[in-house]
């Protein structure tokens, strides 16, 4: 193992060290000798990923990363002729799918109040177009003032340049219009939020104005995020009903796959279920 580690760059040589030791730890318990290229078989690799998982219950990512180092080890040893063929890997363990991190309704409120109590016009169309219209940054910030339409009673938000170079149309709905129309009387421009170096306000100055609200909301920062605000229009839409294909026309995804990631439970939703289940209910 150190003539192996020995062709490596020193920081490689550190990770798949630590990887490789946990797996020779292992191997000496479960087989009593030494671990060597050419005792390894496809059944230590099976029973070394079946004990990560189910007694250390290590991470797929962890477990992936060790059986790489693990590859990368007795590749090495079949080009060095030490053994004639590598034993037979399990496949890439996959982590469970879990939806995106999306507002608690309280969340929302608190988020929405501290927007409001600042009574800054442009911020609180900004984060209405992600909240309620599920709007990517990137979209909301390229919109042109003629791209909003609203009426008394319903309104649209066109999209031209949307991922994928796709263009949609959004309805704003009664939250939307709200906080959307007091910004759009007052805009002069050709961008609906205008900007010094792009024409318009970049992504990375809504993300800062984002995590200073969160601040005021007494939420924590780092987790609130304009992906998050995207996050949470999807998550409402999903729960109270709407059809699956319709919410990924309003999110402009091109595959259903890509929207059914917010049909997955998220931990917080693991959570009431466990708090929910009461002793004696039938399983």
């Amino acid at each position: 193992m150190k003539d192996f580690l020995g062709t490596l760059g020193r920081t490689t040589a550190k990770a798949y060290g630590e990887d490789l030791v946990d797996f020779a730890r292992w191997f000496v318990d479960t087989n009593g000798r030494d671990l060597a290229p050419g005792l390894v078989t496809t059944l230590d690799l099976r029973d070394y990923v079946g004990h990560a998982l189910t007694v250390r219950g290590l991470k797929p990512t962890t477990i992936n990363r060790r059986l790489a180092a693990i590859r990368a080890w007795l590749e090495w040893a079949k080009a060095e002729r030490i053994i004639p063929e590598l034993p037979v890997f399990t496949k890439h363990l996959k982590e469970p799918r879990r939806a995106p991190k999306a507002l608690e309704r309280t969340e929302e409120a608190r988020l929405v109040r501290a927007v409001s109590r600042a009574g800054d016009l442009r911020d609180s169309a900004l984060i209405g177009l992600m909240l309620y219209c599920g709007l990517r940054v990137s979209e909301a910030v390229s919109l042109r003032a003629r791209d909003v339409e609203l009426h008394e009673r319903k309104g649209k938000v066109m999209i031209r340049n949307g991922k994928g170079m796709k263009r949609r149309e959004v309805p704003a709905n009664g939250d939307a219009r709200e906080v959307i129309r007091p910004w759009l009387t007052k805009v002069q421009g050709e961008y609906l939020f205008p900007g010094v170096r792009t024409g318009h306000l970049s992504p990375r100055a809504v993300q800062d104005m984002i995590k200073k609200y969160a601040y005021q909301a007494q939420l924590e920062p780092e987790s609130v995020t304009p992906h998050v605000l995207r996050h949470t229009f999807a998550t409402r839409r999903l729960r109270s009903g709407v059809d699956i294909v319709t919410v990924a026309a309003l999110l402009g995804h091109s595959r259903i796959d890509t929207t059914a990631i917010y049909t997955q439970p998220s931990w917080r939703d693991l959570e009431r279920a466990v708090e929910g289940h009461k002793e004696g209910d039938d399983l």
